[in-house]
């Protein structure tokens, strides 16, 4: 078999090597697309996350902390919970106004919108329960303090500020 411009003759013992170079060629640049796309949906779903966040009308600080509590439970916007659910917050189903209802036991959402919208009605709700919390939110610390406080993640504290300052680190590079 000839074409023009190329060449292609001979037996396919000959033209498998070929192939197979070809083949792992395609599967690398599809791996490296696959790669650059996914970091940069989560770079994406973080700043989604936090004008939605700030146009709710929260302090720029606190932005900044459920932005990385966001990306925190939801592994890097890259949790089943999160693809599946749409679900940011890892928030369990409980009647959320935006929640469409429940799904692998966790709110599910049509978008991530509505998602960040949930919680920000939470945080709303147990933000102006004054005898609960600390009047001051300044330091991502006193806001996981304050998560745990609303009972609203049972993991260990210290495990759960480690992860959030992990994310808000990535995110907002350390500032």
């Amino acid at each position: 078999m000839s074409m023009r411009g190329l060449r292609i003759s001979g037996s396919f013992s000959r033209q498998f090597p070929i192939l197979v170079a070809l083949s792992g060629i395609a599967f690398l640049a599809y791996k490296y697309l696959n790669e650059v796309t996914t970091s940069k949906t989560s770079t994406n779903y973080s700043q989604t996350v936090f004008n939605i966040l700030q146009a709710s009308g929260l302090a720029d600080i606190i932005c900044r902390f459920a932005t990385s509590q966001a990306a925190f439970e939801s592994n890097g916007f890259n949790s089943a919970i999160f693809r599946s659910n749409n679900n940011a917050f890892g928030m369990k189903y409980a009647g959320q106004v935006n929640a469409i209802g429940e799904k692998n036991g966790y709110a599910n959402y049509l978008t991530v919108n509505e998602s960040v919208a949930d919680f920000v009605a939470w945080y709303t709700r147990h933000r102006s329960n004054i005898l609960s919390l600390p009047l001051w939110i300044n330091s991502l610390d006193s806001y996981v303090s304050f998560l745990k406080n609303q009972n609203y993640f049972e993991s260990d504290e210290a495990a759960y500020l480690e992860g959030c300052q992990s994310y808000y680190n990535q995110i907002f590079d350390g500032q």
